[in-house]
């Protein structure tokens, strides 16, 4: 099972941003996605404040595929939050292949 985000009646911005975290996302980093969108992070604090509760609350076995996909959206932790938060996601399955 895939996640996918929702992008209907999002801005052209967001929906490209949303495309590309999508893009990078693999088993690991697309659970950890999940779970940081149910978090509630106090992003007036400072980037590092943010940073450790993360980290905390998601685990090394999440942050670190996290941190990777960060690195390869170009985003930091933040503006990663701000765009995934609230966003709804739709669960689908892998396409069946059927033989002809």
């Amino acid at each position: 099972m895939r996640f996918h985000f929702v992008l209907d009646g999002l801005n052209p911005e967001q929906t490209n941003s949303l495309l590309s975290i999508e893009s990078a996302m693999t088993g690991r980093s697309a659970t950890a996605v999940f779970n940081l969108k149910s978090l509630d992070v106090f992003t007036s604090r400072d980037a590092e404040k943010a940073k450790a509760f993360v980290s905390d609350k998601l685990g090394a076995f999440h942050m670190e595929p996290l941190e990777g996909l960060l690195t390869a959206t170009g985003l930091n932790l933040i503006d990663f939050y701000h765009v995934v938060k609230g966003v709804p996601v739709v669960l689908k399955a892998r396409p069946v292949v059927t033989p002809q």
